[in-house]
């Protein structure tokens, strides 16, 4: 007799004797009550008693169903059974914050006179960018070169123009003002101008400074500023005097 042959002789008279067993405990259950029964249960355990009663589940799970790809290019087949959890790692990114320093009351206040102060130094390199700008214009022969050069002048003297004018009716301003503060130091009714008389007072010292400049100058003002009001009254509407 070979060996596999001696196998299951033992396994088949291993099975014979668990039947022998389980119909010996059956036949000792059967005369048992209802309530007994229950509390047999409760004592040895569900899974116990049941094993007692029926034997042991000899039934092999089937093997999980490995999902693989047929071709690497392809997706990866997933099983529907496995749920997908409701709330996944979602990487937090961290939010970029945009400051504005003209409404970030960090920054401070905003001082227009400070400010003027701080950037004072642009009037001095104008100059410079000015200079250098006459120097190759008259060195260059290209006329295209030579309007964009004039253009650009005409821009950087506008602008020394009207920062050099914002600085000293800053300093008028503050002139006044202290002679004001001045005035009620002494107890004295202080005079406050209103536009009109400081539109006056600048065309004073315009003139002046046209004049100190020559003849020729003024003449120059005042053909401009006829020109001016000559196009403004042109665009006036008909019917407004």
């Amino acid at each position: 007799m070979s060996i596999s042959d001696d196998s299951d002789h033992n396994l088949s008279d291993d099975a014979q004797d668990d039947d022998g067993e389980r119909t010996e405990i059956r036949s000792q259950l059967s005369s048992l009550s209802f309530e007994e029964l229950q509390k047999l249960k409760e004592k040895i355990g569900a899974k116990v008693y049941k094993e007692a009663i029926f034997g042991k589940n000899e039934t092999e799970r089937a093997p999980a169903k490995v999902f693989k790809r047929e071709n690497k290019n392809r997706p990866r087949e997933m099983s529907s059974k496995k749920p997908v959890p409701l709330l996944q790692g979602v990487p937090t990114v961290k939010k970029k914050e945009i400051r504005d320093p003209r409404f970030d009351p960090l920054c401070g206040e905003f001082d227009k006179k400070q400010f003027s102060e701080n950037y004072n130094f642009l009037s001095d390199i104008r100059m410079k960018d000015i200079k250098a700008i006459r120097a190759e214009l008259k060195e260059t022969t290209d006329p295209d070169r030579q309007l964009q050069l004039r253009r650009l002048l005409q821009r950087l003297n506008d602008q020394h123009k009207a920062s050099k004018k914002h600085k000293i009716d800053s300093e008028k301003l503050d002139k006044n003002k202290e002679a004001l503060k001045q005035e009620f130091k002494e107890g004295r009714q202080a005079h406050f101008k209103n536009k009109s008389e400081l539109r006056v007072e600048a065309l004073v010292k315009q003139y002046e400074e046209l004049k100190k400049e020559g003849a020729g100058r003024i003449q120059r003002h005042l053909k401009r500023r006829q020109q001016k009001v000559k196009k403004r009254s042109h665009k006036a509407p008909t019917g407004v005097s």
